[in-house]
């Protein structure tokens, strides 16, 4: 039997994992983070599994190929998806201050009762996929007999196979010199842009529960107490999401100063105070979304068939959860085909 490594535990690689496995391939998934999920990221207020919980990476996503909606399909069915309703609108700055308009985007939403880094782990444990998290690659080599990971203190890894769902920077990183065999790698650096989040508990917005921004700081906010059901009361759980300018412009500054600015820009679109704001996490994400030179491929993956090493991701899709479904998959036919 066949040994893939996929590396990289999100979307693009629970994606690529189902496929392998689905046709016999042994599938081995490592990722430096402590759970599956990349930026489908969810937490809970405590260590208690009855605690509320929020999204702080990707908020929801969408379905638009059969493909994908068949998958959609079965997880809304079991549970594990659901469908979220909101009242969104977009915030629009005019000569007196900010006003919130109805949003005409009335797309069908997915996400998970349970966030939707509960989702990712479902698709990775109904398989029974050998999930390797905490461990990170530290180098990534060609062999006479295929693929060889160095995975630190946690030892080799050798695979006939490797599927690559890194971001593009860090996959160029691993690759070395082998980068050059990749045409999508050059420029890496511009590929994907930076997304600073920000989670603070504050008082419901009346009729509504996400808003789109399309000036200055911010982009996105979401009640993810409302995705969660919780609406009985008036404490919610909001993300905020920096624009892809604000976030590049700002990237190194401190957690503290990017919660200053953009609770006080949640405070005026909103009408809420900063005071009746507490701050619960900040998360700084370097490459979240497609940057200035990402494109979208067609198959949207890249790979050296006499190598069978192929690079996936949402990056090489378009961006979207659905992009990462689509590129993880096209990477496994790669490798079948």
């Amino acid at each position: 039997m066949a040994k893939v490594l996929i590396i990289g535990a999100g979307v693009a690689g629970a994606s690529a994992a189902l496929a392998l496995e689905q046709a016999g391939w042994d599938v081995v998934v490592v990722d430096k983070a402590r759970r599956p999920g990349g930026r489908c990221a969810t937490r809970r207020l405590s260590a208690d599994p009855a605690s509320p919980w929020f999204d702080y990476g990707a908020q929801y996503f969408t379905a638009r190929t059969a493909p994908f909606r068949d998958r959609v399909a079965h997880d809304l069915e079991a549970g594990i998806l659901a469908r979220w309703t909101p009242q969104v609108c977009v915030a629009e700055r005019g000569e007196h201050g900010w006003q919130l308009n109805s949003s005409p985007d009335d797309r069908e939403r997915l996400i998970s009762p349970n966030g939707l880094n509960y989702w990712v782990r479902y698709l990775f444990e109904q398989a029974d996929i050998d999930v390797r998290c905490g461990q990170g690659v530290r180098g990534l080599y060609r062999t006479a007999k295929g693929w060889r990971a160095d995975l630190g203190e946690h030892g080799r890894l050798h695979a006939d196979a490797v599927v690559l769902t890194a971001p593009a920077v860090q996959a160029a990183a691993l690759l070395g010199e082998r980068t050059q065999a990749f045409p999508v790698l050059g420029e890496a650096r511009h590929r994907l842009s930076p997304c600073h989040s920000l989670v603070v508990a504050a008082p419901a917005v009346p009729d509504c529960q996400a808003l789109f921004v399309h000036q200055g700081p911010l982009s996105w906010c979401a009640d993810n107490s409302h995705k969660a059901g919780q609406t009985h009361s008036d404490a919610r759980l909001w993300t905020l999401h920096a624009g892809p300018q604000f976030s590049a412009e700002h990237l190194e500054d401190t957690p503290e100063s990017i919660a200053t600015t953009l609770t006080r820009e949640f405070a005026d679109i909103t009408g809420l105070s900063t005071r009746q704001m507490r701050l619960v996490r900040t998360h700084r994400w370097r490459y979240a979304r497609p940057g200035p030179m990402a494109e979208a491929l067609d198959p949207p993956c890249q790979a050296v068939p006499d190598e069978r090493i192929v690079l996936a991701g949402d990056w090489l899709a378009g961006g979207r959860v659905e992009g990462a479904w689509r590129s993880g998959a096209a990477a496994a036919a790669q490798l079948t085909d």
